[in-house]
């Protein structure tokens, strides 16, 4: 072979052919390539990862806040000094809520639901969903209307200031002061908040965290002497004494310190239960007039006071010589009541005898109708022969049937000897007898 073709075809060093390097070239390209597509794919997946843990991070601390949960709806509001719930509550959503806690112009504004346990909560939100950040509760040893006079609500620390993450800040005792108010709706009891304490202790110290009847003992506990702390300790950061001392009711807020594991931030609060007095309602008035059918008021008028709902029962006063229209009114009172009773004039009768000395009837008997009150003046008939005892019977009705008597006797007859009644030949029954002029008896 000339060496111009050998410089044109060179054979490879050892003996290989092109075609062995050609292979090798070529998987050596395709292995670059497939380590770049390995690499591609992880930077993918690290940056969809990343983007992830982010995300869940960013989720996680925003969603601790309670506008997020979209629970704000929930709030009760204070209608007539009185907390208003809508028709769907959280009580009817989760049977474990208790109250809404909300901290004065800060982020905390909770409900605060109650576990069999004090563990449940604090990996579970309000609707019992697994989550880190849990949810605000109450201690499972304390009564579930916040009766107790020690009360302990517990929240996560959240870095963003979620739950009860802006505890920390208490710690300030200027912002302390300007941020002392809240507020706790338990149920229809409404509890004004007003801090007094922030506390460092340790999670294991039982005169924070044994819950109870036991506001008294905290107090001591706080302001006495602590040689004898769990763990850590309890150092109380600031004090209000003022506050403190009248704080017959206490919530405590607790929260986790960076500071140490088992390290424990205490807020506590005085709770003060708003008392109303419920306005009495407008009474209603039953107004009772006694009048006579001609409208003329025989009774003063009567007014009784009653509330929505009384019962009531008036019985009318008697008026001698009339009928009243209603004997007895009663019934439920709902609003201002006017009864009007009338009183209608009873008849009596007036009856006038004329009878001779033997009983016979000297002339027709009168009768009349009378009311009570009525005056008459009955003029006596003249007889032929005989004069009657009285000319004219007189009177006024005392309210009863009348019956009289007049006795005619002869023209030339002693009247004056005529005295006594047993003279008379009169039956029985004729009622008041005129024996003579002015004289009248039974």
């Amino acid at each position: 072979m000339a060496r111009s073709d050998r410089l044109k075809n060179p054979k490879p060093a050892g003996g290989a052919s092109r075609e062995t390097v050609d292979f090798v070239l070529a998987a050596f390209n395709a292995g670059n390539a497939l380590l770049s597509l390995l690499s591609g794919l992880l930077a993918s997946v690290l940056i969809l990862y990343s983007g992830y843990v982010l995300y869940d991070s960013f989720s996680t601390e925003y969603g601790a806040y309670s506008s997020s949960w979209d629970l704000l709806r929930y709030k009760p509001e204070i209608v007539n000094e009185e907390p208003s719930e809508g028709a769907e509550t959280l009580a009817a959503i989760n049977r474990d809520y208790r109250a809404w806690l909300t901290v004065y112009e800060t982020t905390i504004d909770y409900p605060v639901v109650q576990g069999e346990d004090d563990l449940y909560y604090a990996s579970h939100d309000i609707y019992g969903n697994s989550s880190l950040t849990g949810a605000i509760y109450l201690a499972a040893g304390n009564s579930g209307d916040l009766s107790d006079s020690y009360n302990l609500i517990y929240g996560h620390h959240m870095d963003n200031g979620a739950m009860f993450g802006s505890l920390d800040r208490f710690r300030d005792g200027e912002y302390f002061r300007n941020h002392q108010t809240g507020l706790l709706v338990a149920g229809k009891k409404i509890y004004d908040l007003t801090l007094f304490a922030v506390v460092n202790t340790d999670a294991y110290e039982n005169q924070i965290y044994t819950v109870g009847n036991r506001a008294a003992e905290v107090k001591a506990f706080l302001t006495g002497d602590r040689s004898g702390d769990a763990g850590l300790g309890t150092k109380v950061l600031v004090y209000d004494e003022a506050v403190a001392r009248s704080a017959a009711k206490i919530i405590a807020l607790s929260t986790c310190a960076d500071a140490a594991t088992n390290g424990r931030l205490v807020v506590l609060a005085r709770m003060t239960e708003r008392v109303f007095e419920t306005p009495a309602p407008d009474p209603v008035r039953l107004t009772v007039r006694y009048v006579t059918e001609d409208g003329r008021h025989v009774f003063p008028t009567q007014v009784f006071v009653y509330q929505v709902g009384d019962s009531y029962y008036v019985v009318p006063p008697v008026l001698p010589g009339y009928t009243a229209s209603v004997t007895i009114f009663r019934g439920t009172i709902t609003e201002d009541m006017s009864v009007v009773v009338r009183y209608v004039p009873v008849d009596y009768t007036l009856t006038v005898h004329y009878v001779f000395l033997n009983g016979m009837e000297a002339a027709k008997t009168w009768t009349g109708t009378l009311h009570v009150g009525d005056a008459y003046d009955v003029r006596s008939p003249e007889v032929k022969g005989y004069i009657p005892v009285t000319q004219r019977v007189r009177g006024t009705n005392p309210g009863r049937d009348e019956s009289y008597t007049v006795i005619y006797i002869p023209e030339d007859a002693d009247i004056e000897k005529l005295t006594r009644l047993e003279d008379f030949d009169i039956p029985l029954g004729l009622g008041r007898t005129f024996m003579h002029q002015g004289v009248c008896v039974e």
